[in-house]
């Protein structure tokens, strides 16, 4: 904890005691904190919190939001910068104890208070043993209606235990098994916000198997035994790209492609619902099931999955010369692709595939990329002046053969662009006589 915050939190806790009023600090906070892991918020709880977190921003000066108005169990957020924030909630129940049956998992239901915490005494308010699983590293949802009345938690155990390299106690399976059906009645942007936490971590196929096995995965994204295996081998390739892109590992490990990877891993899963061998690689496959994609995740799943698809037809027709086709269609997503292609488990012939994406991304990346990046050797005005052309269709046509034969190399200047544009307009004008 830095000595900044340290400061702000010594304040609220001389606020708290001139209020007097108790506050905790309790929930992930604290789990992390016993972890030895960095956290940038603060969970806490009292009676009235709430109230009082609006009085401490106020006399720090200080935003505050509101989480949650709901009487009785008010959230209140207090910025203290883009980073760090303190969340209030009002106590649950009479007392603390209560407030910690009512949480969802051992690890997340335990409390200490908040001059307690900051003076570094090690006695934890801890009923159902939450310390006891934090060394066994064990998910283990707390007894009582826990699940029923927010079945969004046993999503939620899924994402702790990948975030956390947990395992999940197998009587909360047993439940999540029982309740699974219930998955259903949690919104679809939560769900999808849960899976994402949960997709984001890089080692999720063994949970993804379990989540199968006991039933939940099918309430959000049925997946087929060819579906598993190809994401496995999608998330094996994303931890090791240099294994099967040696010259072009920095790309795959650069931080816009990481933030891409759970797309990646989803898109593994959705498109082995149609085979490659079933699909136009023009069909448009990005059925939501019960998720919440913003139009840009689902942009770039389509085009992952369209990319790959194309990739698998040129690649087994032998049409190699079309890789520029390809490449403009696919364009940014050009890895994401290649990585669903070199994966797709119905062609075992891995090798011959990586070693011809390898060469197509060769390809974009020393030829493609630099030409389209630079300012083209002709533009719509250009046509207009030189060759007294009204804007029609023709235009895209001669700026795509231009950029094309560029990229190509056989065209490396401006007269040649004109003289390929005028060929390409006396062509369109005999072919119309």
């Amino acid at each position: 904890m830095d000595s900044s915050i340290k400061s702000i939190l010594l304040k609220l806790s001389s606020f708290s005691t001139n209020q007097n009023q108790k506050l905790f600090v309790v929930g992930g906070t604290l789990r992390d904190f016993l972890l030895q892991k960095p956290f940038s918020d603060f969970d806490l709880t009292g009676k009235g919190a709430a109230q009082m977190g609006i009085n401490f921003s106020r006399s720090l000066n200080s935003k505050y939001v509101h989480l949650d108005k709901t009487p009785g169990r008010r959230t209140v957020r207090v910025i203290l910068n883009k980073k760090k924030h303190l969340d209030f909630s009002d106590l649950q129940g009479r007392n603390i104890a209560e407030d910690l049956s009512r949480r969802d998992f051992t690890i997340n239901a335990m409390a200490q208070p908040l001059p307690d915490f900051l003076s570094g005494i090690k006695v934890i308010i801890d009923p159902h043993k939450g310390q006891e699983d934090l060394i066994n590293k064990t998910i283990r949802v707390l007894k009582g209606p826990i699940i029923s009345s927010d079945p969004l938690r046993m999503l939620r155990a899924f994402r702790f235990a990948a975030t956390l390299n947990f395992e999940i106690d197998v009587n909360t399976l047993t439940s999540i098994s029982l309740n699974r059906t219930r998955l259903k009645e949690s919104a679809s942007e939560r769900i999808w916000h849960e899976l994402t936490l949960f997709l984001k971590t890089p080692d999720t196929f063994p949970l993804l198997k379990i989540m199968h096995d006991c039933g939940l995965l099918d309430y959000i994204l049925p997946a087929s035994n060819e579906a598993f295996v190809q994401y496995q081998k999608v998330e094996s390739l994303l931890k090791y790209p240099e294994e099967t892109f040696p010259e072009h590992a920095n790309k795959f490990g650069s931080k816009n492609f990481l933030n891409k990877h759970y797309l990646v891993k989803l898109s593994a899963l959705l498109m082995m619902q149609n085979p490659m061998s079933d699909m136009h690689p023009k069909k448009e496959n990005t059925k939501d099931y019960n998720l919440q994609f913003s139009n840009a995740e689902k942009q770039l799943i389509k085009l992952a999955i369209s990319g790959a698809k194309s990739l698998a037809q040129i690649y087994l027709s032998e049409e190699f010369n079309k890789n520029y086709e390809l490449i403009q269609n696919v364009h940014e997503e050009i890895l994401a692709s290649a990585v669903l292609f070199v994966t797709n488990s119905e062609d075992p012939d891995t090798m011959d595939r990586a070693f011809f994406c390898n060469c197509l991304l060769k390809f974009y990346y020393d030829q493609f990329l630099p030409i389209v990046s630079k300012k083209p050797l002709l533009n719509g005005e250009d046509i207009i002046h030189q060759f007294k052309l009204s804007p029609s269709p023709l235009f895209g046509k001669i700026l795509n053969c231009v950029q094309r034969e560029q990229v190509l190399g056989k065209v490396t200047t401006r007269e040649d662009a004109m003289i390929l544009a005028e060929n390409i307009i006396q062509s369109q004008t005999n072919e119309s006589n």
